[in-house]
């Protein structure tokens, strides 16, 4: 067997043996545990479920907590079984560009070379749907 292993070693090209890791499909973001956004949490999350529910949205005044309900909710996906391949945040805000808000989301699912960056706003949406 050693034989075997010192022949395959000498004849073989191993530049590379082994592939880069795969992004991981959530990536965990620092959060805090306010312990009143718990039975909201759970709210979204069968909301995030229920395969009847396209979009849930969350709005509110400044402060109080969308972005930390979201991110303890991005957080979740890392921890619980879950049907998708992958979880962008994709942060928006009323002055928003929707071509950077786009470049995020490329990047996230594999678009992110110089040729995607020179696609329009209205190119850059088909990919996008076509991909999720």
């Amino acid at each position: 067997m050693l034989k075997k292993i010192n022949d395959h070693r000498s004849n073989g090209a191993f530049e590379k043996v082994a592939e880069s890791q795969p992004a991981a499909s959530v990536v965990v973001r620092p959060e805090e545990r306010p312990i009143s956004q718990e039975s909201m949490i759970e709210k979204v999350w069968s909301c995030i479920k229920d395969k009847d529910v396209g979009v849930i949205g969350l709005y509110g005044l400044g402060g109080v907590g969308k972005t930390t309900l979201l991110t303890q909710i991005n957080n979740k996906f890392s921890t619980t079984p879950n049907d998708f391949d992958v979880i962008i945040w994709a942060l928006v805000s009323k002055h928003s560009d929707v071509g950077k808000i786009q470049d995020r989301i490329g990047g996230n699912i594999g678009f992110s070379d110089a040729f995607w960056k020179s696609k329009s706003v209205d190119e850059k949406a088909v990919d996008i749907h076509g991909v999720l």
